[in-house]
């Protein structure tokens, strides 16, 4: 009856036209870029040249497998950015290429685009965020820290445990969403995760190509100028290339949101979600997102715990536990250090699963940047990765440092 009410059938099919309608609201939104207020175009562009080492590339379990490797990484990208009163926007193409003498299999071009768009009205704000990315498997599916997170939202829960296969995967993700402010006190909105996954190559039992749609919508009513209630629902399709049968599923969430100082957010959601499975009965899992951001002049942190029923390359839905740690801190004015972890425990949805690779799945990062000049930089970045598959019975580590020499020239500017 619940599933009935909510409306379940209507709004998962209506996800099937969700990338498309991304794309047009995209697009329709740059053309409304307002010609008549103050605004301003800015362009980053940043090249960087990295020495990279790492003693265990594809996280073998057997020592005597292990290779250790030695490359070089050249990274490019330009940041293109508009603000004015009412909308920002920016766009950020990267092209990476890694090349390893000693095992050219490691060798990858890869190529990255990310998107945010936002304009605000008096009553409404719209949001578009797309990232699209062309990688090998190896960097792809190893989760890694981030420290240019603004919204805990926002990191990925991309695989891990995979990169033993050599491979690559192209990945897009459409996420627009829209608020709807009712009064000073209490607003609706929707938001759309669009991800579409696909493998140049699939491996039957291993990985196969898939899309996972989510539409949530959500209400929120402020008690206090920091105290906020939220109530949140969620509608779930996914669908792979190795059935034909679509996985659906809808949650229920309630939390709240509370701002201790301008510069300390706590969120906090939980609640079940109901995935119906091919072949098998609904399975009901509950959920949760614990977030804590905080951010000063020479400070950033983010402490953050999720549990979800999130997509995967294995052709099924899976739980999953993580964890995710970042802090960065200006030391002085030239050096600024960075501090994170990335924590996660998967297991199958049901438990009757036998294709699932229950995994446990760690890495910690560390991270230094002195800037030389103004456009000048170095960095240093360390990463630690160990895994633990359930599957064979055994784990491994790996050590991997990276030595980048970052060239960044003044953002050139154009005002009206």
């Amino acid at each position: 009856m619940y599933k009935q009410i909510l409306g379940r059938t209507v709004a998962l099919d209506a996800l099937s036209g969700i990338r498309r309608s991304s794309i047009l609201f995209l697009l329709i939104a740059v053309g409304a870029i307002s010609t008549t207020e103050a605004a301003e175009w800015r362009i980053e562009p940043i090249l960087r040249v990295g020495a990279d080492f790492d003693d265990n590339p594809f996280l073998s379990v057997r020592t005597d497998f292990e290779e250790s490797v030695n490359g070089t990484i050249v990274e490019g990208a330009a940041k293109i950015v508009y603000t004015s009163q009412r909308t920002d926007f920016s766009i950020t193409p990267r092209i990476r290429n890694r090349k390893y003498d000693s095992d050219t299999d490691l060798d990858s071009d890869d190529q990255f685009l990310r998107v945010n768009f936002t304009a605000r009205t008096q009553s409404t704000d719209f949001r578009f965020r797309g990232n699209y990315s062309r990688e090998s498997t190896r960097t792809a599916e190893r989760a890694d820290t981030d420290f240019d997170v603004d919204d805990p939202s926002d990191i990925p829960e991309d695989e891990s445990g995979r990169v033993g296969i050599r491979d690559r995967r192209e990945r897009l993700v459409l996420q627009p969403s829209i608020l709807f402010r009712m009064s000073d006190i209490s607003a609706l909105s929707a938001r759309v995760n669009y991800q579409d996954v696909r493998y140049d190559e699939a491996f039957a039992g291993i990985l196969t190509d898939y899309t996972d749609s989510r539409l949530t919508l959500s209400y929120s009513r402020a008690f206090s100028p920091r105290n906020t209630a939220i109530l949140a629902t969620s509608y779930r399709k996914y669908d792979t290339a190795s059935s034909s049968e679509s996985v659906n599923g809808v949650s229920l969430n309630v939390g709240f949101d509370r701002r201790f100082t301008e510069t300390t957010r706590l969120r906090a959601m939980a609640g079940l979600e109901d995935t119906e499975l091919v072949g098998a009965d609904s399975e009901m899992a509950w959920v949760a997102d614990i977030s804590l951001f905080r951010q000063l002049e020479t400070i950033t942190l983010l402490a953050q715990y999720r549990r979800s029923v999130s997509a995967s390359g294995v052709g099924q839905l899976g739980a999953r536990d993580s964890v995710n740690l970042n802090f960065t801190r200006d030391l002085n004015d030239t050096i600024t250090a960075g501090l994170g972890a990335r924590i996660y425990q998967t297991s199958a949805v049901n438990d009757t699963s036998q294709n699932f690779n229950n995994q446990n799945y760690v890495q910690l990062r560390s991270n230094f940047v002195w800037n030389l000049s103004e456009t000048f930089s170095l960095e240093a970045d360390y990463r630690y990765t160990f895994l633990d598959r359930e599957s064979l019975g055994e784990s491994s580590n790996s050590n991997e440092i990276t030595i980048w020499l970052n060239y960044a020239p003044r953002p050139m500017i154009r005002s009206r």
